[in-house]
């Protein structure tokens, strides 16, 4: 069953020298974006950014490197048709980022495309304004090593 919230995951890896974050281009809305998903039976949101994130990339995830960002948002009910019978009228958004050890990925049928890119590209292609948000905390984050 289909939780009543969606989870946002950012894929990232570091270097010494570089910081490089991975976006995807949907295959149905042809738009720019992070991991996404909804909540599925009794699993926390911890658990759903993790099955989003290897379902959509083919990254074997555990919990050491997945860390929970501030960034949150609400999006309405309406784009969730298995939800329309819910008493609410948003969902929130949970937002996660993924450090990979490696660029390897694997997409899902949800993506034609991935790219790895720099703060200011990705901030350029990002549809969604949480995607471009959670990015910049994570930027942030990231820089002041502060996890």
């Amino acid at each position: 069953m289909r939780q009543n919230y969606n989870v946002l995951v950012i894929p990232f890896f570091k270097t010494n020298d570089e910081i490089k974050f991975c976006i995807f281009k949907r295959s149905d809305l042809k738009i720019w974006q992070f991991v996404a998903g909804g909540g599925e039976g009794q699993e926390s949101i911890f658990d759903s950014a993790l099955r989003e994130l290897e379902e959509e990339t083919g990254i074997k995830s555990n919990y050491k490197s997945l860390f929970k960002l501030e960034s949150m948002a609400s999006v309405i009910i309406a784009h969730f048709p298995e939800l329309a019978n819910l008493p609410q009228y948003v969902i929130p958004v949970y937002s996660f980022s993924y450090c990979v050890e490696n660029l390897k990925i694997n997409l899902s049928k949800e993506h034609v495309k991935y790219m790895w890119l720099s703060y200011e590209e990705a901030t350029e292609l990002l549809h969604f304004d949480l995607d471009k948000t959670a990015l910049w905390e994570l930027n942030q984050r990231i820089k002041k090593d502060d996890f």
